[in-house]
């Protein structure tokens, strides 16, 4: 029997390599059986170390900030003439939680940083992020210039600075720096820029900001998109990193695209499908928002097209059947917590039962 292990991270306690290698090392036990691991990200935490596996490529470090301006060194994950930045290593939600503070500044540097090296091709993974601004502290450290009412420069805008930006200036020879350069936006939300569905309204709450931050940064990401060359209203998923994705698109233009879909290309992942007698998926918990589109649902709706087994190991769940059978490390005796704890161990443990 052949299998394949094509999971997402437990998010808060294994990545998926992890997962891939420690069900591969019990199940390679069973006499008759060979595995294929290919670990899998949606355009989350992980994505890069996913897509550089998959390429064969390599993870660059360069200097970078975080959210709230902070040296750090940041990885580019590069192969070929790409290079990949990824939202939740550059400018990641922290316990730290001032979404006002917080800003983009990190991956426009980054962008910088890769197109300084001889990159053309830039994907960015829009998962993970901690900021809602807009995507004007990205813009700001690739040059373009922001000021207040007064004329007041802003050099590095945050989302609390949003509705103070009066005007927005792009450098006389910015369109010839970023010519050849081709952006592609990695995410598995469509929300909008701005409105009941946009960035502030749906992830501010999760970063940290109250009923009245979140009405400010939606008025203050309006206000941004205005000054904005290209239209953002239209493109899905420009709500996505706080609103990156559509700032960084209003004046680089670029495309969306599925960071599953990319990944599952970039892996070939219906041709490993294909050759595998058993499909093994899983992540953090699977419940009902998993039929929404998460990985899981995703990696089980392709093994059926192709006639194949799928069975899913998540870490816990709400009972929601995704492929053909659903375990969980949590059960009546190991509540979420423990098996969080204990995530390695009881993954070893359950093994066999993803071949009953």
């Amino acid at each position: 029997m052949h299998i394949l292990i094509a999971p997402d991270s437990y998010k808060g306690s294994l990545t998926a390599r992890q997962v891939c290698d420690i069900l591969a090392q019990a199940l390679l036990t069973h006499p008759g059986v060979t595995v294929a691991t290919l670990p899998l990200s949606d355009g989350g935490e992980g994505f890069g170390t996913c897509c550089v596996d998959a390429c064969n490529g390599d993870i660059l470090y360069t200097n970078a900030v975080d959210l709230y301006g902070n040296t750090i060194q940041a990885p580019l994950y590069t192969w070929g003439d790409t290079a990949l930045i990824e939202c939740a290593a550059t400018c990641a939600l922290q316990t730290k939680k001032d979404i006002m503070a917080a800003s983009s500044y990190g991956v426009g540097m980054q962008l910088k940083n890769a197109k300084d090296l001889g990159f053309h091709h830039f994907i960015i993974g829009l998962g993970g992020s901690g900021m809602c601004d807009g995507g004007a502290g990205a813009l700001a450290a690739l040059g373009v210039a922001f000021y207040d009412r007064n004329g007041t420069s802003i050099p590095h805008p945050t989302g609390g600075d949003l509705q103070r930006i009066e005007r927005l200036q792009i450098p006389s020879g910015f369109q010839h720096y970023v010519k050849g350069m081709h952006f592609t936006y990695a995410c598995d939300v469509t929300n909008p820029y701005t409105g009941e569905n946009g960035a502030a309204a749906v992830f501010g709450p999760q970063k940290g900001a109250t009923p009245a931050q979140v009405q400010l940064l939606n008025n203050g990401m309006a206000h941004l998109a205005a000054l904005l060359p290209n239209a953002v209203s239209a493109l899905p998923g420009a709500g996505a990193a706080g609103g990156l994705c559509g700032g960084l698109y209003g004046v680089l233009g670029g495309s969306t695209q599925s960071g599953f879909d990319l990944l599952a290309a970039l892996a070939d992942l219906d041709s490993a499908i294909a050759g595998a007698d058993l499909v093994i998926t899983g992540e953090g918990r699977t419940d009902r928002q998993t039929l929404m589109g998460k990985l899981p649902y995703q990696v089980a709706q392709r093994a059926k097209k192709l006639g194949k087994r799928c069975v899913v190991i998540s870490g816990d769940g709400d009972g929601t059947l995704v492929g053909d059978k659903v375990i969980t490390l949590t059960d009546k005796d190991t509540p979420p917590r423990a098996a969080i704890a204990h995530a390695a161990a009881l993954l070893a443990e359950k093994a066999d039962l993803l071949l009953q």
